[in-house]
């Protein structure tokens, strides 16, 4: 039996098969996990996040996709946002996070200063409405322009304006210093 691939795919697909999560997830996994990753920071959260969405469209598939990378990027980063925000309660509990992951030559002083830098603005990102966490990371994580975002999260390319302003703003006020969103 010939399987239809993704691209044929109706923009409208009430229903998906597993084999269609399954072409999807062969497709845009890696999109989905680098989504994950640039805001959870470690490889296997980013892991949990990419099968989780996966999982997700088998039991509760969309109704209406126009766009599977933008819709897929924009699941990942609203899922990857909730654990953030669930990992805050465990932070007070563990108080270093480990990075297994760092592949870079630089001195351990960096490693540690760039470590606690990520960790400080994964926090911070964290702390946002999640409008604007969405709306920021879509833009300034994965350089989405502001047309995209505003398809991907179905509001106006104002409102994602107000949004990433609004999210810049307090990004600044929570001490991450007077950086530009593209230099973080």
């Amino acid at each position: 039996m010939s399987h239809p691939s993704i691209q044929s795919l109706p923009a409208v697909s009430p229903v998906l098969s597993p084999d269609d999560v399954a072409e999807l997830a062969r497709q845009y996994g890696g999109l989905v996990y680098r989504a994950a990753y640039r805001l959870v920071g470690t490889r296997a959260a980013a892991q949990d996040v990419q099968q989780d969405l996966f999982l997700r469209l088998l039991h509760r598939p969309p109704s209406a996709v126009r766009s599977w990378p933008a819709f897929l990027t924009a699941a990942a980063v609203r899922l990857a946002l909730n654990q953030l925000r669930s990992r805050r309660q465990w932070t007070r509990l563990v108080q270093f996070w480990s990075r297994a992951d760092c592949l870079s030559e630089s001195s351990a002083e960096e490693v540690v200063t760039a470590d606690e830098t990520a960790d400080r603005f994964r926090r911070a990102i964290g702390r946002l409405k999640p409008i604007e966490a969405q709306c920021f990371a879509l833009r300034y994580l994965h350089n989405f322009e502001i047309g995209e975002v505003a398809s991907s999260v179905g509001i106006s390319e104002n409102y994602v304006s107000v949004c990433l302003h609004r999210a810049v703003k307090r990004l600044q006020d929570l001490h991450l210093g007077s950086r530009s969103p593209a230099e973080i």
